[in-house]
C-alpha cells in the first residue's frame, strides 16, 4: 500500500510526507494529525491520472470522495484507505489504534478518512 502511494505523490513527496510525521505525529493529538494526513490523501487525489484502475488506491481515493457514504458503510474503498493510514502510521512511529480516557477505541485513520471526505464541504456555502 506505501509504494502505491509514493507512486501517486512522488518519492520526494513521500519521503518529505514520513519525515514530516515522523518529527511532528509520535506526540501529535488525533484530531490535529488527522488534518495532516488528510491533507496528504487530498493532495494525492490531485495527483491521480485521468483513469485509474480498479482494485487500486487510486480508484479507492477517487471514489470515497465521489461518493462519502461509502466512508460510512466501512467499504472496500474505506478499508484501503484505513490500511495505508495504518501502515502510515506505521512508518512514521505513531499508533494508529488509540483508547480516550474512558478505555474506548478510536483510530487516526478512521478520523483522517472523515477529515478527507469532507475536505471541502463548507454547509454556510450550500
Amino acid at each position: 500500500m506505501l509504494q502505491e502511494f509514493e507512486q501517486i505523490v512522488g518519492k520526494q513527496m513521500y519521503a518529505a510526507f514520513i519525515r514530516m510525521l515522523k518529527e511532528i505525529g509520535p506526540e501529535a493529538r488525533t484530531q490535529r494529525i488527522s488534518v495532516v494526513i488528510a491533507a496528504m490523501l487530498t493532495y494525492a487525489l490531485d495527483q491521480l491520472p485521468p483513469h485509474c484502475e480498479e482494485d487500486t488506491l487510486d480508484e479507492a481515493l477517487l471514489e470515497i470522495v465521489e461518493e462519502p457514504y461509502l466512508a460510512e458503510e466501512e467499504s472496500t474503498q474505506y478499508d484501503m484507505l484505513y490500511k495505508l493510514i495504518s501502515s502510515l502510521c506505521t512508518e512514521a512511529g505513531m499508533r494508529n489504534e488509540r483508547e480516550n480516557y474512558e478505555g474506548i477505541p478510536y483510530s487516526i485513520a478512521e478520523n483522517a478518512i472523515a477529515k478527507f471526505v469532507s475536505w471541502y464541504n463548507m454547509p454556510w456555502e450550500d
